[in-house]
């Protein structure tokens, strides 16, 4: 009788439309036929029914509608590819507007209604309720609990903080931190060590997980806790980590049931059924809604083709709202998807299938990703061609903090015209090849993470993509060690990332530059607006450039280049792949021959605009070859009121050579043993003394050279510092000092190897040069050299320089090759703001920070010169030649009006207009909400962006 009763509705409803209706009300009834007077109570059943419907009648559309009310899901509704529709008979899953009621929609709940709540003392507090689980046959534990559709906190310790609710109620990993670049051999990845303030008695610690951010603050863990050790306070993960937790990373745990102690906690007991909840202020259980998630996904699509999700809200669920895997032609629209998700999942993900839309939508509070996107095929350079248009996404990754507005990866996708904004890391992060984001606007992002960007991609066979029309800022930044407003961008290239197109892009009020090229290749960046990202204080850079280089000890020979080779044969066996830009460099031999890496980029055309900011850099540049990449062409205001810095030093001339103020600066006069002995502070080099000797036998060495082993230091070229970089290392006959590399860390001053000179004067209110040869073996850290006046209480450092930085960077070389190192400086003079009185005498001091290896130093040679200004030197070096410091002439610019006025300068070198106003989302049928109402966030509470420094143990 059912059957039948189906079969007529489906023909009236042929009758007068051409899709099929299915009404769905959670005051239905699934023994009903779906008709609008006789739903049926669930999208289960919708779905049986609609299934049944397909085989029988394939051709025609069919229109599943939900009405306005609460739709609780308890078991995942699952499409399958038995339910697909066709380009002319689609599958539609729809709000049902009443016309009564035409502003109610209907609402998907993941979950179970809690009840039957009673007061219950546990802890010691009077002020818990607690509810029996077991007539919901909820058994299973669960790390979500929603009061009235808000979810609450997981009982954790330490406490959350609401006044600094990013920075504040962290524990730190006991112990002294070490470097982040520092790889320690043995470092287990599996432990967490508790300091002793924070020591905890728990009766049931594999209850409990650990939320933490290990060592790079990249990305955090959620792992369960498998054992607790109390004397040593260690906790033992069920699971490895990627990183090691080192001394001083954040944590907090969860679900133990001591640490219910909190208004709006609550602790699940899963072994007695029982939920227990301490209410938040306002909160009245007896009318209350009590919910927790029974679903990881309330709905999932899996190769079910040609199906639209329309207009829906959805809410708790373990993991995400809607999935679809390996489906062609999927569409949701004006849903509203918010308060759901832990650390793994998205709100919506499209994962492969190809030409899926998302658009329209609002997504917010999830725990991970708001949209994930994946599909095409990279080898093939087959594009998916998705879509993720005008939506509104904020406050995502609330567990997972690697959790990103839009998550992309695949090819040939596109992201355009969403609002992104309170992101604990980026905006988009975006991998694969060809994918497009234009007219985005993204804000305030990062507020958790650092080494990160508005929007982040990378990879050696990663890239091609375009970046066109963004308006991206406020990308914050937040390190380990509880400081805001660090290593953050607005657009950052990562990691070798080749071919991208960026340009049109506006970027604004980032920490420490608008773009990171992190050995980028091949990029082409112009006709971009970057304005004010130097941070709040104003002192870091507008632009970011770094590049790897051959050094073995280098993190591109020493871990990159195997999996990057990889991935690019298996490219390259497409001959399409070959008319790739920059793929004609394969990373089996990158090299310039300097040793670099990074080439091609092209960046021109550019407005950087900071009067705001004018003691930043214009540039931040590490080793990159400028006669490989090109800059030019670029509008550079900083305000008129103090000199462009670039960082590069040049000289219009030498005025003196003063190498002879430097006592025995060719270390040609060596000490006898005997004379050493009679002070410990004695190098082996006369005139040279140990500063703070970092162990009782600690020596130095001269070497010398015999004629021959090495062709002449080559001439500077006059007025150019040289770009350090390989040399030929000793002209014949010459003495290096060889410092051995040394750490003490019982010392309390200086822990490595250092010397000093004799002092010797100079001449205040004139610049000075200093140029050595510098050769290592095994070095793990930098070689600083330094001028410093002590004197009557005083330590003032001028000309301070480290040669031999971290690994990844482009100063390091082998044992066999040399390095030309120069630094200059300064010294004041009465009337300077930094003249200090007490400066008499200097002393040339080399500190050498590294734990092992050595590093020699020769031919020292100090001279004073006529400076020129940085933006000279930067020209020398070959970079902006026919660009221009001058003011743009943008409309309003402190206002936000970037338009540029006629006379602008820019427009003379070839800027062309930006179509400001298309960026961001849009008016249409196709919204969840119009106009949007942003929501609250940093922006309105710029307290919360309080650093709070580590307490040290």
């Amino acid at each position: 009788m059912q059957s039948n009763c189906r079969f007529v509705l489906f023909v009236l409803f042929c009758g007068v439309s051409s899709a099929a209706e299915i009404h769905v009300s959670p005051i239905g009834s699934d023994d009903r036929v779906g008709t609008p007077d006789a739903p049926v109570q669930t999208l289960e059943k919708a779905r049986v029914l609609a299934r049944s419907l397909r085989k029988t009648h394939p051709a025609e559309a069919i229109n599943i509608l939900l009405h306005p009310g609460t739709h609780t899901i308890r078991k995942t509704v699952a499409f399958q590819p038995e339910d697909s529709g066709s380009a002319e008979a689609s599958l539609n899953i729809l709000a049902w507007h009443d016309p009564a009621n035409p502003d109610a929609r209907p609402l998907l709940v993941g979950g179970a209604v809690v009840t039957g709540w009673k007061r219950s003392t546990f802890n010691g507090r009077a002020d818990v309720w607690e509810a029996d689980l077991k007539p919901l046959a909820l058994a299973a534990p669960f790390r979500q609990v929603y009061l009235n559709g808000k979810r609450l906190t997981w009982a954790r310790y330490p406490n959350e903080d609401p006044s600094r609710p990013y920075s504040g109620g962290w524990a730190y990993v006991d112990g002294i931190r070490p470097p982040m670049y520092q790889d320690i051999e043995g470092e287990r990845t599996d432990t967490v060590v508790l300091r002793a303030q924070d020591a905890r008695s728990w009766s049931r610690p594999q209850d409990g997980e650990v939320c933490i951010f290990p060592r790079y603050n990249w990305w955090n863990r959620i792992e369960k806790i498998a054992a607790y050790d109390p004397p040593t306070r260690t906790i033992t993960l069920a699971a490895k980590m990627q990183y090691a937790a080192r001394p001083e990373d954040r944590y907090c745990i969860m679900g133990m049931r001591e640490e219910l102690d909190a208004p709006g906690e609550w602790f699940q007991d899963v072994e007695d059924g029982k939920l227990y909840l301490i209410p938040p202020a306002g909160a009245d259980l007896a009318k209350d809604v009590v919910t927790v998630p029974t679903v990881d996904y309330l709905v999932t699509f899996a190769k079910t083709h040609h199906v639209r999700v329309q207009g829906l809200e959805l809410s708790c669920a373990e993991q995400g709202a809607l999935r679809f895997t390996d489906c062609d032609h999927a569409v949701v629209e004006t849903c509203s998807i918010h308060d759901l998700g832990y650390f793994h999942g998205s709100a919506v993900s499209l994962e492969r299938g190809t030409r899926g839309t998302i658009r329209g939508c609002d997504i917010w509070n999830i725990g991970g990703h708001g949209v994930s996107v994946s599909g095409g095929n990279q080898v093939k350079l087959q594009r998916c061609e998705h879509l993720v248009d005008n939506c509104y996404i904020h406050h995502v990754g609330q567990f997972n903090r690697h959790g990103i507005g839009v998550m992309l990866s695949g090819v040939g996708a596109r992201v355009s015209h969403n609002l992104i904004h309170d992101m604990p890391r980026c905006g988009i992060f975006h991998g694969g090849a060809l994918n497009t984001l234009e007219y985005n606007r993204i804000r305030h992002c990062n507020l958790e993470m650092e080494d990160t960007g508005c929007t982040y991609t990378g990879g050696w066979t990663g890239g091609w993509h375009t970046i066109r029309y963004n308006h991206c800022s406020d990308s914050i930044g937040f390190d380990n060690h509880g400081r805001f407003f660090v290593f953050a961008w607005g657009i950052y290239l990562d990691e070798s990332g080749c071919g991208n197109d960026v340009y049109g892009n506006i970027v604004e009020r980032c920490q420490v530059g608008a773009m990171h090229l992190h050995n980028a290749r091949e990029n082409h960046i112009y006709n971009n607006i970057f304005a004010n990202n130097a941070g709040p204080e104003g002192k870091a850079h507008q632009l970011s450039l770094q590049t790897w280089n051959d050094s073995p000890s280098g993190v591109f020979l020493r871990d990159r280049q195997p999996k990057m080779l990889k991935q690019y044969e298996q490219l390259m066996a497409n001959p399409a792949w070959a008319a790739m830009r920059g793929m004609h460099v394969s990373p089996a031999d990158p090299f310039l021959p300097d040793g670099t890496i990074m080439r091609g980029n092209v960046i021109t055309r550019n407005i950087f605009y900071y009067p705001d900011q004018p003691d930043s850099h214009y540039v931040r540049e590490n080793g990159v070859n400028l006669q490989h990449n090109t800059i030019d062409f670029n509008v550079v205001w900083n305000g008129g009121t103090k000199p462009v810095k670039t960082g590069k030093q040049a000289f219009r001339k030498t005025l003196a050579d003063l190498t002879e103020r430097i006592h025995n600066a060719d270390f040609a006069q060596r000490l006898a043993p005997e004379e050493i002995v009679q002070s410990s502070d004695r190098t082996v080099a006369a005139g040279w003394r140990w500063y703070h000797k970092t162990f009782p036998d600690l020596q130095a060495e001269i070497v010398t050279r015999k004629k021959g082993d090495k062709s002449h230091f080559p001439e500077r070229p006059e007025g150019c510092f040289a770009q350090m970089g390989r040399i030929p290392f000793f002209p014949g006959g010459k003495h290096a000092l060889r410092l051995p590399g040394a750490f003490n860390k019982e010392k309390p001053y200086i822990k490595n190897t250092c010397i000093r000179s004799t002092p010797f004067g100079l001449e205040s209110g004139k610049h000075y040069l200093l140029s050595f040869q510098l050769r290592h073996q095994d070095a793990t850290g930098e070689l600083v050299a330094r001028f410093v006046g002590e004197n009557q209480g005083l330590w003032k450092a001028f000309g301070s320089q480290g040669f031999l930085k971290r690994s990844d960077m482009a100063d390091v070389t082998t044992a066999t090759e040399g390095l030309l190192c120069q630094t200059a400086f300064y010294l004041p003079q009465p009337g300077d703001a930094d003249y200090d009185a007490r400066v008499t005498e200097l002393t040339l001091q080399f500190q050498f920070n590294s734990s092992q290896g050595w590093a020699e130093i020769s031919d020292l040679r100090l001279e004073e010169v006529e400076p020129a200004t940085e933006w000279e030197a930067w020209q020398k070096a070959g970079a902006d030649t026919h660009s221009v410091v001058a003011d743009p002439l943008l409309v309003d610019a402190e206002r936000g009006d970037f338009t540029l006025r006629p006379d602008s300068p820019a427009l003379k070198l070839g800027f062309e207009p930006i179509p400001f106003r298309e960026i961001g989302p849009y008016q249409h049928d196709a919204r969840a909400s119009w106009p949007i109402r942003e929501a609250a966030g940093v922006r309105e509470n710029p307290q919360w962006l309080q650093s709070v420094p580590i307490d040290k143990p």
